[in-house]
């Protein structure tokens, strides 16, 4: 723990704020899902364990989310395997078009979103693909690694679920509906609810909405460089009353950038940090 005085820690701490945020550059990550539940192996747990959320610190960046992303089932229960795979195929294409046209996307991830594309939907869903497209997806592709896209989502119980599955009489591809937040949480709902409905069926395939909206936040490491200058405005302050000769010491700086929904639209940053008032 290193102890400095008041005035030369604040300029220590402004300092530093740039090199925090060059340091973290290589581990930013793309749009997340805040209320993401489940931990991930590539991540600190940091970010997912309730019970910190429940102790995070005081300082950190309240602000709207950038979108929100709704589940979603596309299934086929017509008699045939190959039928039913089929169907699943065509309307997961036409709500492809359909999103492109109505400025919604097709995405996903347990925690970090992919969009879904015509260009990429059999490498993110191969056993929907067939055996013989993912195969051929495969050879094109040496350096693919299906653990880097896996199309696995939580059913919110700890469970995953495979990206597409046929149990022999349903066949269901699961993904979700991202759209942007421009409004309220209502105002989302509908327009996902109107894609829904316009999306074309084929036989008798038909897409299902699940559970709740979830808010998405682009590329939380961003806001690094901000927090670490609240931090350090509120070390200082926190430790002015006690007069010359007093400073602070901060820890945790250096770890991941957590956060938490705190309202139907907006998340709350953090850097799990903390700090003492020395002599």
């Amino acid at each position: 723990m290193i102890r400095q005085s008041l005035s030369v820690l604040a300029a220590l701490a402004l300092l530093a704020v740039p090199l925090s945020l060059a340091a973290q550059e290589d581990e930013g990550m793309g749009e997340v899902i805040v209320t993401a539940s489940r931990r991930s192996e590539k991540l600190p747990s940091v970010m997912t364990s309730l019970p910190y959320l429940d102790r995070r610190p005081a300082t950190g960046l309240r602000r709207a989310a950038d979108g929100v992303v709704r589940r979603i089932e596309i299934g086929s229960d017509s008699r045939s395997e190959d039928m039913r795979r089929s169907e699943v195929q065509a309307m997961l294409l036409a709500a492809l078009d359909r999103a492109s046209r109505d400025g919604l996307s097709l995405v996903t991830g347990e925690l970090e979103v992919k969009e879904v594309t015509r260009e990429n939907w059999r490498t993110l869903f191969p056993a929907l693909a067939g055996p013989s497209t993912a195969s051929d997806d495969e050879d094109e592709d040496e350096d693919y690694d299906d653990s880097d896209y896996d199309d696995d989502d939580d059913d919110g119980n700890g469970k995953v679920q495979p990206g597409f599955e046929d149990d022999g009489s349903t066949a269901t591809a699961r993904l979700m509906i991202k759209a942007k937040l421009t409004g309220t949480i209502d105002d989302a709902q509908r327009k996902v609810s109107k894609f829904v409905r316009a999306v074309p069926a084929t036989g008798r395939s038909e897409i299902r909405q699940l559970g709740t909206m979830a808010l998405t936040i682009v590329n939380p490491e961003q806001y690094r460089e901000e927090l670490n200058a609240r931090i350090a405005r509120a070390a200082l302050q926190a430790a002015s009353p006690y007069g010359a000769g007093y400073g602070v010491a901060v820890t945790g700086l250096d770890r991941a950038i957590a956060w938490a929904q705190v309202s139907n639209t907006e998340v709350f940053l953090y850097i799990p940090y903390a700090f003492t008032v020395e002599r």
